[in-house]
């Protein structure tokens, strides 16, 4: 994605010479390797969403401000998360807010902890012996079957950022054993009155989670 525009300047010196001048500017708007925008003013209904093949699992247990759903799937293989707003101006500016919360990935400063202090919904990266689909969020863990049934394990509580940890002592994706744990959205797109989270898969990088993401939305109607 490219996110710069240039100008192009001829400046007269003295000796009647002239010097190039290229002058880049950042577009902010829209413009991130984490997030994506499309211009589309319909609002969908979350019928339409499940209608496009987005199987939902679970509601999100933060309550998101103005969002009327939140909920988090899968869709061809990969884990997605849905907030619905009553409108688009909302999508855009609360869903925008809450998205890049959910998707803040940080530098690890204490123990293993890479993920913002709004993240809900965690994964274990950097460790290839842990198990893939073995997701923790912020409040407990739930480990993810093979056919993608969800099984929730709540064993021993800890704190972290405020928040009680459900964890499985045996469970590699734990924070104790994890490496680097990770938000599992690291991208989203806006479109419409939708907010659309994505995980990666191996390999992928945030470019990679839009276009998947945007791919996704050509199954709404």
């Amino acid at each position: 994605m490219n996110c710069f525009g240039g100008f192009l300047f001829l400046v007269r010196m003295n000796n009647m010479k002239y010097i190039l001048l290229i002058v880049s500017l950042l577009i902010l708007n829209g413009c991130s390797l984490a997030t994506g925008s499309k211009n589309v003013t319909k609002i969908f209904s979350m019928e339409e969403v499940v209608a496009a093949g987005i199987k939902s699992k679970g509601d999100f247990e933060t309550k998101f401000p103005e969002s009327t759903d939140a909920k988090w799937g899968f869709f061809d293989g990969r884990e997605v998360a849905i907030l619905r707003y009553p409108t688009v101006d909302l999508a855009n500016t609360a869903g925008n807010t809450t998205a890049i919360e959910q998707t803040e990935k940080i530098e690890v400063v204490e123990k293993n902890y890479a993920f913002g202090p709004k993240v809900e919904r965690t994964m274990c990266r950097g460790d290839r012996a842990a198990t893939r689909g073995q997701v923790a969020s912020g409040l407990k863990v739930n480990v993810r079957g093979f056919l993608g049934f969800e099984d929730v394990l709540i064993i021993n509580k800890s704190k972290l950022f405020g928040k009680t940890v459900y964890l499985n002592p045996s469970d590699r994706s734990g924070l104790k054993n994890c490496p680097r744990r990770e938000p599992i959205y690291l991208a989203f797109i806006t479109y419409g009155n939708l907010i659309i989270l994505g995980e990666p898969m191996p390999g992928d990088d945030s470019e990679a989670i839009i276009k998947f993401l945007e791919e996704s939305t050509l199954k709404l109607p």
